[in-house]
């Protein structure tokens, strides 16, 4: 085996792992013992991998490098605010998501390993996203044990959860029709197929947040057909669009669907008619409330690393705010700003692909509190800011 191939191996085998969530489901079906070996395993993987891809580094980006001076500034203050207030800390877990950086970071350097990985995030995000379908479709729920005795309301996918489920469904959506460009007409059908499925898998998340995000991305995705005289059919279209999604709850009626399901439409319809009142938080107006609390009283250097996460509170980015402070919020920000900036000055293909899976995270920050610990997205943070700092310099076309 080639020394090249060992090396991707080393990276990308931890991360299809983490993208199916293998070490949740060998706790669910062997041990938990079982799962801390992995998660040791992988976590070997990369650090073998890193040690043997210094040598052969390429450009590193300087907007991925971003992150080194959040990091730094997030755990500077972290740590200090664990131990003013005597909040533990499980060290070993909070540095997983910064060897997964790191590793990234070095491998995704090199032009051949962003092919290479593009392919492999494809294949990994649809893949997952199909098997939450699958799923779905036989009752099976993570946090249930497997196969649940009740109808199971939303699909959690591998994940077990809706929307982090919903926000694979996207990813893997925007991955599919930007990425594959079939050119017969056989195989231009099959992407169709695999399109409308990656959207069923949406669906059945019963996901505001990963609906509203879906909407944004492919309007962002087909902006440059936006013609003048399809802008005119678009807004003559717009009006017939929305009364369809307004009226979602009585078109859908004559579905069986549970009554969760049912709110989660009508939720739906609530956001586009912007009846805010009437939104369900499902519980995350009341979190945040409480995190909102830890983040007044300790403003500026926060309650401690991962402070956040202990309580649940859904929200990335008031969660950096409470674990580290101000100013690990403020990094955090103009980390993020970077990105976009960055994007924006590229080339329309790649202007926005990477606008819509900076969209779709972000967003997501509101109703998740670890878009930044999972690993899978670190990487393909990384990945990103590879993408957008390449193209201004080189010219180079990642399709």
């Amino acid at each position: 085996m080639k020394a090249k191939t060992l090396i991707s191996i080393f990276f990308l085998l931890p991360f299809v792992a983490t993208v199916f969530n293998l070490q949740g489901l060998s706790v669910l079906y062997i041990s938990v013992s079982v799962s801390q070996a992995m998660a040791y395993g992988f976590l070997a993987l990369l650090a073998v991998g890193i040690f043997l891809s210094l040598k052969n580094m390429g450009t590193l980006s300087k907007t991925a490098g971003g992150w080194i001076a959040f990091y730094i500034i997030y755990y500077g203050f972290a740590i200090v605010a664990s131990i003013i207030y005597d909040f533990p800390i499980n060290f070993l877990a909070s540095l997983v998501p910064i060897i997964y950086f790191f590793g990234f970071y070095i491998y995704l350097s090199v032009p051949e390993n962003r092919t290479l990985f593009k392919k492999v995030a494809l294949v990994s995000f649809v893949s997952s996203s199909l098997l939450g379908i699958f799923l779905f479709k036989i009752n099976w729920d993570l946090d249930q044990g497997g196969i649940y005795i009740y109808n199971v309301d939303r699909s959690g996918g591998v994940l077990g959860d809706a929307n982090n489920a919903a926000l694979v469904a996207v990813i893997a959506f925007i991955l599919l029709y930007v990425i594959y460009q079939p050119q017969t007409k056989l195989f231009k059908l099959f992407k169709l197929l695999l399109l409308i499925l990656l959207f069923y898998s949406l669906v059945i998340t019963f996901s505001t947040t990963g609906f509203v995000v879906f909407i944004i991305s492919i309007i962002m995705l087909n902006l440059k057909f936006f013609t003048p005289k399809r802008i005119v059919l678009f807004t003559i279209l717009l009006p017939l669009f929305y009364i369809i999604l307004i009226n979602l709850d009585s078109l859908t009626s004559g579905l069986d669907l549970t009554v969760p399901q049912r709110l989660k439409i009508k939720n739906i319809v609530n956001v586009l008619t912007f009846n805010v009142t009437e939104v369900n938080s499902s519980g995350r107006d009341s979190l945040l409330t409480n995190l909102l609390n830890y983040v007044y009283a300790n403003p500026i250097i926060g309650n401690g690393l991962n402070f956040a996460n202990s309580l649940r509170g859904h929200n990335t980015i008031i969660g950096v705010w409470a674990d580290a402070g101000i100013f690990a919020l403020l990094a955090f920000i103009i980390m993020l700003g970077n990105y976009f900036k960055n994007a924006i000055k590229n080339p329309s293909n790649i202007r926005y692909f990477s606008l819509s899976i900076l969209t779709v995270l972000c967003v997501f920050m509101l109703s998740l509190q670890t878009v930044i610990n999972q690993q899978y997205l670190i990487a393909l943070f990384v990945y990103i800011g590879y993408i957008v700092d390449i193209n201004n310099k080189e010219g180079y076309d990642f399709i």
